[in-house]
């Protein structure tokens, strides 16, 4: 499952995004670090869209993975979508791409996921509140045809025409699908 994915989107592209969609773009903590990056892992801070009460979206950095719930166990970095109510802590993260990995033997294959269309993703998460500051969790749907041969689970992408009913947690939020055929692009990365 999605454990690595890449950011190269500067802010002010973000906000003229959002812009287009008539949903303003603010950074309540002034604007983050947003250097390009080809690896955001687990526990690296990441850009997160929340919604507002007044309809404006919320850039700020948080960190990615939530902390286990019982000792010894696993940070937990991706959620299945399906089964949750999804009424609180709806947030966007921002990608240009994503990775997944075939293979049983060290080195595995590393396969890029990059969009088709646009060069921004915008991946369903649930973030909240913790003792070591707020952190997110990528939800995700069962893979979409362009996914499938790499793994069975993909992250849940929300389009550009979804991201207001999906930032507003006082409306019911859109249905969380399998991307549909086309939509990616799925080579080999190369190594080096």
């Amino acid at each position: 499952m999605c454990n690595t994915y890449a950011m190269k989107i500067p802010p002010a592209d973000l906000v003229q995004a959002f812009a287009q969609m008539r949903i303003p773009l603010v950074f309540p903590e002034g604007t983050p670090n947003a250097e390009p990056n080809d690896r955001i892992r687990p526990t690296d801070p990441a850009l997160l869209v929340r919604g507002t009460a007044d309809g404006e979206a919320s850039l700020t950095s948080v960190r990615w993975g939530w902390p286990p719930a019982a000792p010894k166990r696993p940070l937990l970095i991706n959620l299945r979508s399906e089964g949750r109510s999804l009424t609180t802590g709806r947030a966007l993260v921002p990608a240009s791409w994503f990775y997944e990995y075939t293979g049983s033997k060290y080195p595995k294959t590393q396969w890029t996921i990059a969009p088709a269309g646009p060069y921004l993703l915008t991946l369903a998460a649930l973030w909240k509140p913790t003792p070591e500051g707020p952190r997110f969790a990528l939800l995700t749907v069962d893979a979409g045809p362009d996914i499938a041969a790499t793994h069975d689970r993909q992250p849940a992408v929300v389009a550009p025409a979804d991201w207001s009913a999906w930032l507003d947690e006082g409306g019911r939020p859109p249905h969380l699908s399998p991307s549909p055929a086309g939509a990616f692009r799925v080579f080999e990365t190369a190594k080096g």
